[in-house]
């Protein structure tokens, strides 16, 4: 577990702060560890989310590589 703190300057307002500290949780994925430990998933049930993350990460990287030989976006707009 990762353990960080923001300081808060004088002339510093809070908001400045909290938004300081909501974008180190994100940058150390304490809130995605936290949601993905709330419930106990089984091994094989991980191993089957996996496989299906890597296929889709997979089949992503295929469309975006067919949209690039044609000379688009990942979008599907035309590249400038």
């Amino acid at each position: 577990m990762v353990n960080f703190s923001v300081e808060l300057s004088d002339d510093e307002p809070f908001e400045r702060a909290l938004r300081r500290f909501t974008s180190k949780t994100k940058r150390t994925g304490l809130m995605r560890d936290l949601k993905r430990k709330r419930f106990y998933t089984k091994p094989s049930v991980q191993k089957k989310l996996d496989l299906q993350k890597s296929i889709r990460r997979r089949k992503k990287a295929e469309r975006i590589a067919r949209l690039a030989e044609m000379g688009l976006d990942r979008r599907g707009r035309k590249r400038r």
